[in-house]
């Protein structure tokens, strides 16, 4: 069978539906899943690295490049393939490179590096200079093209629903989806296609990230937190950050919102996943399912009959 091509699996797109079994056992919402999983290569990311290929290519560049600790490298092979460019991906050599093999298989070179996730970021930048290759790093020259690619998320959930959701919860790790996210609704009430912009959660690890941590603080601006701050685990490793690259964007959308961000531990992660699955069928990694953990804590606080939109992918993060 003849492999699909990049064009012919466009990302986005993605289904959104109510789930009344999780509604029964928990009592709190009308809930909706957003599902990244069925993307290309299982997660919003896809959203992202098509547009980065795209743009490489029209500016005449051969190589694309990034750090990443999987999903988004090999979202960026995917389509870096498909496109006839090469992947240059540096993985730090502390993570669990469950996406490594895959990636090779789609032409990418890994470089190992002796750094934290935030360190890798800069060495590879550094190397995209001087070697003039396409930069998609998270916080780069280029990462406006992040919060464009993920406002589509809330363009299909507007046109889904037919309006905007009360309630909108979404994983946090580098804030950029949040904030991409924020970014659609607030252009599709500036232009009056909804009368409201749904209230932010955003969703992260009791590992620590400095969104939630500088919302919990009361922080209008973002603070960082230190390197020693931070505790990794194998299912917090999608969301845990000492600094976030769009964390203040993330961190003003929550507040613009009247939203909140809550932390949500590893046992909460594991159990709100298998919940998912037992109830709907529905395989999301525990990190995704952070986003879910958040939505019942708050709602358990505000009250419940509320309509709650939440977005899930099927694997992890960057």
């Amino acid at each position: 069978m003849e492999e699909a091509s990049a064009e012919e699996e466009p990302p986005g797109g993605t289904p959104l539906f109510r789930v009344r079994n999780l509604e029964r056992n928990l009592s709190l919402a009308k809930f909706f899943v957003k599902f990244e999983g069925v993307n290309p290569t299982g997660t919003q990311k896809d959203r992202i690295s098509s547009m980065h290929v795209r743009r490489a290519k029209a500016a005449g560049y051969d190589t694309i490049s990034l750090g990443t600790c999987g999903n988004y490298g090999a979202s960026v092979a995917y389509y870096s393939r498909h496109q006839g460019l090469k992947t240059v991906v540096g993985v730090p050599s502390s993570y669990s490179g469950e996406r490594n093999e895959e990636m090779q298989s789609y032409g990418a070179r890994i470089i190992g590096i002796d750094s934290d996730y935030e360190g890798s970021l800069g060495i590879m930048g550094d190397l995209s200079r001087d070697n003039n290759w396409y930069d998609c790093n998270p916080g780069s020259v280029n990462s406006h093209v992040d919060l464009e690619g993920y406002e589509s998320i809330a363009e299909e959930i507007i046109s889904q629903m037919g309006h905007a959701p009360e309630i909108l919860s979404v994983p946090v790790g580098n804030g950029t989806t949040l904030a991409g996210i924020y970014h659609g609704f607030r252009n599709a009430y500036n232009s009056g296609r909804i009368d409201s912009i749904p209230r932010i959660i955003g969703a992260s690890t009791t590992g620590g990230n400095p969104v939630v941590e500088s919302w919990k603080r009361k922080y209008r601006n973002l603070r960082n937190l230190r390197p020693d701050q931070i505790r990794e685990t194998t299912n917090n490793e999608p969301l845990i950050a000492y600094r976030s690259t769009d964390g203040q964007e993330a961190l003003s959308a929550i507040y613009r919102t009247s939203g909140c961000a809550e932390y949500v531990s590893d046992d909460e992660m594991i159990y709100y996943s298998r919940l998912i699955e037992q109830t709907e069928g529905i395989s999301a990694l525990p990190a995704s399912a952070s986003a879910l953990a958040a939505a019942v804590s708050v709602l358990r606080k505000i009250g419940s009959g509320r309509e709650c939109v939440i977005v899930i992918t099927g694997r992890g993060r960057t």
